[in-house]
């Protein structure tokens, strides 16, 4: 089985639970079109917008263990290890189809949010004085988000898998296990990237804004730690999952 066919088989098991997830937010959506006529422009904002991409990202983060969990539980874990395919190549696989989903409903979120609600709330959050200002804007800082946030999701996704292998090492008490590896996994990061980061301190800085009076510039060094560590963390979680851990 390769990587293609890993990656169909994740996104035919978890696409269902992302779907449902969009339908509900869209159905949420149009309630609050038509309930939310005296609440001004703020609270549509978050309960339509901000909050649903909030719960996407923590719903990718369960689904990365529970995903694990659940081949745990059914015994399809052991089909998987009998194969002639590493471990990193599996977990990359899992991860890749989650990515992916979740992108997809953001998307989806962000496109419906758009149809429903922000074609009326247009005029009331920006003034016609900035119109011409804002498209870049925007786009600036809502492309550096994204991919700010891909990149922690992905982090905290492997993590939970870090976390759950290391529970599997265990009989007994594996949730306490599993919580604390992902404690002191989290801990080591944030240990770790600042430490790297000073190496990395001759990459150029990120332009994050667009008004030079907002402008902010972050150190990319950052960012390419994280992205090494990550790299680290998907080979160590491969190495667990193909020799350590036993079903």
């Amino acid at each position: 089985m390769g990587f293609r066919n890993l990656f169909r088989k994740e996104m035919k098991s978890l696409f269902p639970l992302f779907a449902v997830y969009g339908i509900a937010v869209t159905a949420a959506q149009v309630i609050v079109k038509f309930k939310s006529g005296g609440w001004g422009t703020d609270a549509p904002l978050v309960i339509s917008l901000l909050m649903p991409l909030l719960f996407a990202a923590v719903l990718t983060i369960g689904a990365g263990y529970f995903q694990l969990s659940t081949e745990w539980r059914t015994n399809t874990i052991y089909l998987l290890l009998s194969l002639p395919i590493r471990g990193w190549k599996v977990l990359t696989a899992k991860l890749v189809a989650l990515m992916v989903l979740l992108v997809g409903t953001l998307l989806w979120v962000s496109g419906s949010f758009s149809l429903i609600l922000l074609r009326s709330m247009w005029k009331t959050l920006f003034s016609d004085q900035v119109f011409g200002e804002i498209p870049l804007t925007m786009l600036n800082v809502a492309g550096n988000s994204l991919w700010m946030c891909l990149l922690t999701i992905v982090l905290f996704v492997m993590l939970a898998q870090f976390a759950f292998l290391c529970g599997q090492l265990v009989t007994r008490f594996r949730w306490l296990v599993a919580l604390a590896a992902f404690f002191a996994g989290l801990w080591l990061i944030f240990r770790a990237a600042p430490l790297l980061s000073m190496l990395l301190a001759w990459l150029p800085d990120i332009r994050f804004g667009g008004e030079l009076d907002d402008v902010i510039y972050l150190h990319s060094g950052m960012f390419v730690a994280l992205v090494l560590l990550a790299a680290g963390l998907m080979w160590l979680n491969g190495y667990l999952f193909e020799k350590v851990v036993e079903v």
